[in-house]
């Protein structure tokens, strides 16, 4: 009758629905050393938790919620001083903004020349100096060209080359197949 009165605590103990004098019964019964033969795979955990009850230290609660109580206020001045770190950055980017903003309005852009004549004169004059610098930049790749153009005739023939790897790649791959 107990093994079966047993059986039925452990049921509601994997259930989570004991009270802790149910509980307190199975940590008797399993530490009394008259354990029946299909329950003495639980004699370990249930004389663990035994041991580990008896070992309760009472200021331990208190010292766990202390450390739980600083670790938050820990956290809760990290993240103000980093909030803080954070507008102190935005708030020095803004005022940059503004002075350059403000800089910027303070200095209009003035035509330098009165006359659109003149100015489109100005401004063919640095583009034909520019153009001719352009130019003999260009007139020193001449002999990279004479380069490309002699070894054309061995890339196509490289390409040749590259074409009968690949069937013959082919033709190994067709032949282990088979």
């Amino acid at each position: 009758m107990e093994s079966q009165k047993i059986h039925i605590l452990l049921q509601k103990y994997f259930e989570a629905e004991t009270t802790l004098d149910e509980e307190n019964e199975l940590i008797t019964y399993f530490s009394s050393g008259e354990v029946d033969d299909t329950l003495k795979m639980y004699v370990p955990m249930f004389s663990g938790i035994r041991e580990l009850s008896a070992e309760e230290n009472p200021s331990l609660g208190d010292d766990l919620m202390n450390y739980i109580l600083e670790s938050e206020h820990k956290e809760k001045l990290h993240y103000r001083w980093m909030w803080q770190i954070v507008t102190g950055i935005a708030a020095s980017v803004i005022l940059v903004m503004l002075a350059v903003n403000f800089y910027s309005s303070q200095n209009q852009w003035k035509d330098t020349f009165n006359n659109p004549d003149q100015a489109y004169a100005e401004a063919s004059k640095t583009l034909e100096f520019v153009a001719g610098k352009y130019n003999k930049g260009l007139a020193q790749l001449k002999p990279i060209r004479k380069i490309e153009s002699a070894v054309y005739p061995l890339n196509s023939g490289m390409e040749k080359l590259s074409k009968g790897f690949d069937k013959i790649s082919e033709l190994n791959k067709k032949l282990k197949k088979e």
